[in-house]
């Protein structure tokens, strides 16, 4: 019974979020640049190499509308499936050093990493400037997090980055737009299984209306 009232709970204080959020969205439309917050779930694989010897991992997952953030700017991790906004295809994410350096330089193909928003807007990288990021080993792992496994082998490793996007489809409220991803997340590494990788990323995405589209890389 008392699982039942929790999920009863859950689900109307589910509901109240999305209709508050939603009013007041309706009240404040955004002005350009226009920002989105999106918690992406990837996982993927080791698919090869570049020609210059590069390990090529090759990623998907789905992008959520985080469902509320609270007063002091913290953003929930809740993402019911009802809010999911985005989906990651085929993202081709470049490694350079060693596994054991304590910053890891990644980087996603140009072209490779497009993200396809529930409006139909197709935002690819990287409209001349390459997406680019850290894993910061020497921090250790997020021993928090709740994908942390030492036994399996499975080490969140905080990441940072950012890089160029541009609006390929011409279709959604980005259409034609160019911008900016900034992620702030984790990949899980998995030391018994390195082919395997996983990771989330809460991303900023921030675009406007070129003045010129034809200089657009």
């Amino acid at each position: 019974m008392k699982n039942i009232k929790n999920k009863v709970t859950k689900t109307g204080f589910s509901i109240v979020a999305l209709i508050t959020s939603n009013m007041v969205l309706a009240g404040h439309s955004q002005t350009e640049p226009v920002e989105y917050l999106i918690d992406f779930k990837i996982s993927g694989q080791f698919t090869g190499f570049t020609p210059e010897g590069l390990p090529v991992y090759t990623i998907n997952g789905p992008g959520f509308a985080p469902l509320w953030i609270a007063g002091s700017g913290e953003v929930t991790d809740y993402t019911p499936h009802w809010r999911k906004t985005a989906d990651l295809e085929n993202g081709q994410i470049t490694f350079s050093g060693q596994p054991t350096d304590p910053v890891i330089r990644f980087s996603c193909l140009t072209g490779s990493c497009n993200l396809n928003l529930k409006d139909g807007a197709v935002l690819t990288s990287d409209a001349g400037v390459p997406l680019e990021g850290r894993a910061i080993n020497m921090w250790g792992p997020v021993v928090n997090s709740p994908d942390f496994d030492p036994v399996a082998g499975i080490n969140p490793i905080r990441i940072m980055g950012c890089g160029g996007l541009k609006e390929i489809a011409g279709e959604g409220k980005a259409a034609g737009m160019v911008g900016s991803i900034c992620f702030n997340g984790v990949l899980n590494f998995n030391q018994n299984d390195p082919s395997q990788l996983t990771g989330s990323s809460k991303c900023t995405i921030t675009l406007h209306t070129p003045a010129d589209p034809s200089i657009i890389p």
